[in-house]
């Protein structure tokens, strides 16, 4: 199993539109939060246009209180 930092397996890991998907928003939403310092990716794809990986913790801790995480 690929690790991409100390205790994640990439497998656990989620991408941009798996986010977007999960909070019910656009992934320009999640694009935003990294920029603005509110979403804390713990990698990124390389290239111009690679995703930004995240955490499922990371992800919970980012959403509104009362916003449902949508599981897929």
């Amino acid at each position: 199993m690929t690790m991409l930092s100390a205790d994640v397996p990439v497998a656990e890991l989620l991408t941009t539109a798996e986010v977007a998907r999960r909070v019910g928003v656009v992934r320009w939403t999640v694009c935003r939060a990294v920029a603005d310092g509110e979403l804390r990716p713990v990698a990124k794809l390389p290239g111009v246009n690679g995703a930004y990986l995240f955490t499922e913790a990371a992800v919970v801790a980012w959403r509104s209180p009362g916003e449902r995480l949508v599981s897929l």
